[in-house]
Order: C-alpha cells, then structure tokens, then sequence
C-alpha cells in the first residue's frame, strides 16, 4: 500500500482536507475521501468493538476489499472477495479471513460504516423535492426482499419458507429524495415485515411521506404518523375483512364533487353505493375506531377495469389531491425496480456464505458500495449542473463498476488531490455515458413526472 510519510501532500481524513472555495461536487467528493479514511474507519472500529488485532486483514483493507468486491458486482462469498483482498494486500488463509465476518461485531461494523456514509452524503447534498412533493422533507419507500443462503444456513437461523431451502429476508429503506437505500434490517426469511420495520423506524421523522404495500398494514403505523407529524401513504384492498366494521364514512366526493350523504355508511356498504352508481373516483374522509381511539383518516379510490384501486392516507385534501394521491403511490414501484437492479446486476439475491453474521456483514458492505455510487450520481449532477433525475441510475453503476479498481487505489494513497483526479474524470465519463437529454417515451420516468428527483 502506498505511503506518504513526511510529504507534505495532504492526506485523506480530517475536515481540513476538505478543498475550500470549490464547487459542490469536490465537497461531497471530499467528504466521501473523510468517511472512507482510515482514521474514520479505525474509529469505527473501536466503537463496535470489531477486529481488534491489527494484523495483515484490518478493519480498514477488509472493508475496502468487500466495497471493491460488491462494486464489481461478484456474489457475496469470501471466495471472490478474500481474492480482491490477496490483489492488494498479501496472502492470507481461508479461516483465517472467514472468521474476521463471522461475528456480531463485524454486523456492527458494516453497518455503522452505512449510516456513516448516509449521514455525511444525504443531508447537506440531496436535492429537494418538486411538484406536488416539495411540501415534503423526504419520500421514504420500505419494503421486504429475500435473500437465497446454502441449505445449511437453516441450523443457523435463516429458515425460508419451505423446509428444503434457506434465505433471509430483508426491510430496506429507500430514500427518492437522493436515490439512496438508506438503512436495512435482516431477518430469517419467515420473518414477518411489520416487526422488522418497527426494529429499523422506531420512530417516523416529522413532515416524511411514507410509502408501505400492504405488509405493512396496522394501525399503530397510522397512530404512529399522527403523532410524529409524519405522513403516511398505503394501499388497501376492497374486501380487507377490518375495514368492513372499523371504517366509518362522515363525508365523501363522488366524481369530484362533495355527496350530501343522508345515512352514515360503514366502509364496506359505502363500496356497495359506489359499485350502484358506478363513480369513477372517491375521495372520502373516514373515522378508524370509536371514543378516545378514535382518528380521522382519508380514503381514496380510483376505479380501473371495474375494480377499485384504494389508498388509506394521512394526508388531507389541501396537502395533496385525490389524483396525486393515486399517482404518488406509484412511486413505490421504484424500490421493487432497486431490487430488481440489485439481484440482477450485481447478484445481491443470494448468499455463498451459511453463516449468519457473515451473511449480514457482507450484504451492509454491498449497501455501502450502493451508496458511494448513488453519491457520485449526486456529484455528477451537481458538477454539471443538471437535475438529479437525468442521471440514469443503471448506466452510473456501470460506469462506476469500470473505474471501480482506481478509485479504491486513490483512496488507499491517502491524498486527497489524487482522489479528486481520479473522481473528477470518472464523472465526465458518468455525464457522457448516464446523462439523459430527454426522457425517453418508450420507458417514462415515474419520479420525475411527480417530482421525487432521486428515485
């Protein structure tokens, strides 16, 4: 590994480094250098107590090589990583590298390095939201994905849900104000969602929309949005047995205009009415529960191929309409589309490893390579000026996957003039290669016809 010694180039690590007077682009490209530095990293290390022993395999080498790994789209196994970690640092035996992942420490780790890089990237560098959004700090998606493991991984816990097979199932948290799965839990694949979430969101972030899809449905989820000042946005379907008794309709608009109702409807024989008259869209403003447990939410329904399409939200009629309510949902399409990216370009969907810590450890540090390379998307953006949205998220990964072996070799020379070199170039090949003029009509941009910029 390249050293520096008494040179008096500046290093990769402090807040000095970074350059003053520049243009957004190098700060976050700077801030990246900080987060990635060895004294960031060894002080994670301390603090989640992992890998004491600095010996040939540190925190340090072992979290660059999985990052180069994952960016480079190889499976999660520590065959093809701990090759990755002879590249660039010596030989080291098999157990002896397995072990360093085997252990709730090394979870810690990898996963406060995540919360690291999020915490330093999105909070000053994300763009604001547009449109009928922009009343909004953030649009968060959740949702659960699976995760093949070897069959022996079922006496370690990760059970799947038939008895000749293993996995774990994982809640991500997908940011579309910068593009960005922010936070994960795992569990055994026959983990229940609502628990998990409830683990990762102990409490909803004020003035936040919240997405969910039905595995999530409860009502502490809604008591939960009321209280914090969060909003809350899920679909429902027609014969939900609960809705029947618990929905209590005190006002509605039919077709969009308001419906002098004589009787008091339950949920269930207001759809009867709906059916009889056949309205086309429904805006109704319902009671959930009786007496001090009572709260008022709002239910809208779009009718499509004579089925209803209906969505229970928080949010009034004067923060969004009954149309954008139906549209904004869609939006939660795009964490299944993340998904989709992560299992088929770089292999995300299953596991080599049977252990469950190492399981976990190896899948933050995919999560973390995701998230240094939705940063350069950011800094791309920012470096030309042009909106978040016109940066196609598939075509940056690939073109930070080409420039993947460089740029960990400039952050392991601990000069920050050479990191920013090497970034700066690679983001003009990301502008040539991801910037798209135009949206293209055969494929429509769902997030930014409704404004959510980074999704």
């Amino acid at each position: 590994m390249p050293t520096i010694g008494k040179s008096k180039r500046r290093r990769i690590g402090s807040r000095a480094d970074i350059v003053e007077n520049s243009d957004p682009s190098s700060e976050l490209l700077s801030r990246l250098a900080e987060v990635f530095s060895e004294p960031a990293i060894d002080e994670l290390r301390r603090q989640t107590g992992y890998n004491p022993r600095k010996r040939v395999a540190t925190a340090f080498r072992l979290l660059y090589c999985c990052v180069e790994a994952s960016l480079c789209g190889k499976t999660l196994g520590f065959a093809t990583i701990r090759a990755f970690f002879l590249k660039r640092f010596g030989n080291i035996r098999p157990r002896a590298f397995q072990l360093r992942f085997k252990s709730s420490e090394a979870v810690a780790f990898f996963r406060g390095a995540l919360g690291l890089i999020v915490e330093s990237i999105t909070k000053e560098f994300s763009p604001s939201l547009t449109k009928h959004l922009s009343g909004f700090d953030d649009v968060m998606l959740y949702d659960g994905t699976g995760q093949r493991a070897p069959k022996r991984a079922r006496t370690n816990g990760l059970k799947a849900t038939s008895p000749d097979s293993a996995g774990s199932k994982w809640v991500i948290g997908y940011s579309l104000r910068n593009g960005i799965a922010i936070e994960a839990i795992p569990g055994s694949g026959t983990s229940a969602e609502i628990p998990m979430w409830k683990e990762l969101v102990p409490q909803m972030r004020e003035n936040v929309l919240y997405l969910l899809d039905l595995g999530f449905y409860c009502r502490h989820v809604y008591e939960e949005a009321i209280a914090q000042n969060a909003h809350l946005l899920m679909r429902l379907k027609a014969d939900t047995t609960n809705l029947r008794d618990k929905l209590r309709v005190i006002q509605a608009q039919e077709n969009g205009r308001v419906a002098k109702l004589r009787n008091q409807y339950t949920f269930s024989s207001y759809l009867r009415r709906a059916n009889r008259f056949a309205f086309q869209t429904i805006d109704l403003d319902v009671y959930w529960g009786m007496g001090e447990s009572q709260m008022r939410l709002r239910v809208v329904g779009v009718r499509k191929n004579k089925r209803w399409h209906l969505y229970l939200t928080t949010l009034t009629q004067e923060q969004m309409s009954s149309d954008n309510v139906a549209e904004t949902y869609r939006l939660r399409w795009l964490i299944e589309f993340l998904f989709r990216e992560w299992k088929q370009q770089t292999d995300w969907g299953r596991s080599a490893t049977a252990d469950k810590n190492a399981l976990e450890a190896l899948t933050y540090a995919a999560l973390i390579s995701h998230a240094l390379v939705r940063s350069i998307r950011i800094a791309t953006a920012l470096k030309h000026e042009c909106g978040l949205d016109t940066i196609r998220p598939l075509a940056c990964m690939h073109v930070v996957r080409a420039y993947a072996s460089e740029l960990i070799s400039a952050l392991l020379t601990r000069n920050l003039a050479s990191w920013l070199r090497t970034t700066q170039r690679m983001l003009s090949t990301v502008f040539l290669l991801a910037y798209e003029l135009r949206p293209s009509c055969s494929r429509p941009r769902i997030a930014r016809n409704l404004g959510a910029l980074g999704g």
